[in-house]
């Protein structure tokens, strides 16, 4: 619980963990697992070990107007290779209390802090670019829990730690949302298509596809350093960063735009 003196905004900042199935082919779901397939012939359905699940932390922010009125719940999506913190931005912050909104997020994993040393190692050796995507829809999958959680009436809102002083729920568990910025618009297009949960997005400062938009980013040149040596010649990194888009399209928001708002995929509904 924080005073107005420490955040004008913001009355409670829960920071918890959930078990999510893993279905990635490492106990825990690590950075550079892949994906587990039961069989290998015909369909490649993933499969989960037995009893493999991954503990998957969570960070919410409730505002100070919630504690007068239940507020929409959100998830939010972080930026490139970032930390699911970043909830506690100062603009996301004044907009839960000015629109009465709870905000929460989970790593998207794959492409999170945790990720980068699993990034540095495929940077070296794209043989091993498939534990990019495949831990992409693993994080897809903790983004949905996530977003069970917050509307469920046995989740987040019959918790304690999500009651006001007088023991009402602050969730209102009517509409869950989505917000995500830059990586975060990106995985959230993907999201998106495949969420049961939700019909409304905001995908700011988004793009697809990866394989187009890597080049372009201000951090590339530091990845570059660590690519050169393995991969001299400027034609062959050209062609691999393309060829690789095939299967990032698994985890990025390119494989789901056309599912994305008025053809959805079976079980989930249209989207806006």
């Amino acid at each position: 619980d924080l005073t107005e003196a420490q955040d004008p905004y913001i009355a409670r900042k829960i920071e918890g963990t959930m078990t999510v199935p893993c279905y990635l082919d490492k106990p825990g779901c690590p950075p550079g697992a892949s994906m587990h397939y039961a069989s290998k012939k015909g369909l490649w359905v993933p499969s989960q070990l037995p009893g493999n699940v991954i503990n998957v932390k969570f960070y919410c922010n409730i505002p100070r107007s919630a504690m007068a009125a239940p507020a929409r719940p959100s998830l939010y999506g972080h930026g490139l290779l970032g930390e699911a913190t970043e909830v506690n931005q100062g603009q996301l912050r004044r907009m839960s209390q000015e629109h009465n909104m709870v905000f929460c997020a989970t790593p998207e994993i794959g492409m999170a802090d945790e990720d980068i040393g699993n990034a540095a190692t495929i940077l070296q050796n794209f043989s091993t670019f498939n534990t990019f995507p495949d831990r992409l829809q693993q994080g897809m999958l903790d983004g949905l829990y996530l977003g069970r959680l917050l509307i469920h009436p046995k989740g987040l809102s019959a918790d304690p730690n999500f009651k006001s002083p007088e023991g009402a729920s602050v969730i209102d568990p009517s509409h869950l949302y989505y917000d995500g910025n830059s990586q975060g618009g990106i995985f959230g297009g993907a999201l998106t298509a495949v969420a049961p949960d939700f019909t409304r997005a905001v995908l700011g400062v988004p793009g697809m596809n990866y394989s187009l938009l890597v080049w372009r980013s201000t951090d590339f040149s530091s990845y570059l350093g660590i690519t050169k040596p393995a991969y001299k010649s400027a034609l062959d990194r050209e062609l691999i960063i393309n060829v690789m888009q095939t299967p990032w399209d698994r985890g990025e928001g390119n494989g789901y735009a056309q599912h994305m708002t008025t053809d959805p995929l079976p079980g989930t509904p249209a989207h806006q």
